[in-house]
């Protein structure tokens, strides 16, 4: 079952022609995430205290459906497992349970240098599981 995050479309979102800009969908996908992911000590700020970093290398957005001035939307998010040290989020925008707008990112995970792992450290390990099991992966 995904994360959800509702709310509504504020005015400052929009643009000439009268839907939420499309940079807006992205800044969305990034409230989810740090949403779900801070329940389970992941957000940016708890991976920095243990030392971590976990940069976005990839982006993807669909868009399907404008999103209006006013619309309450849902950005549901949720995760996979992954065999490397990275973590991937897939979110989709929904108005009415109807898909505006499906994506994913890609995080590497990093020191606080910047040098790439390639093994998730056992404390980051315990949380993702968490996560993972919290939404029945």
């Amino acid at each position: 079952m995904p994360h959800e995050t509702r709310f509504k479309v504020r005015f400052y979102e929009v643009d000439s022609y009268q839907v939420v800009w499309h940079g807006h969908y992205i800044s969305w996908f990034e409230v989810g995430r740090n949403e779900l992911a801070s329940q389970f000590g992941l957000d940016p700020e708890q991976l920095k205290e243990i030392g971590l970093m976990a940069p976005v290398i990839d982006l993807s957005c669909k868009f399907k459906r404008p999103a209006r001035y006013g619309d309450v939307v849902v950005v549901q998010t949720t995760t996979e497992r992954c065999e490397t040290a990275k973590m991937i989020f897939h979110y989709g925008v929904l108005r009415d349970n109807e898909m505006l707008a499906e994506g994913s990112t890609v995080h590497v995970l990093t020191d606080l240098t910047g040098t790439l792992l390639y093994r998730v450290p056992p404390e980051l390990q315990q949380r993702l599981e968490q996560m993972f099991t919290s939404l029945g992966l």
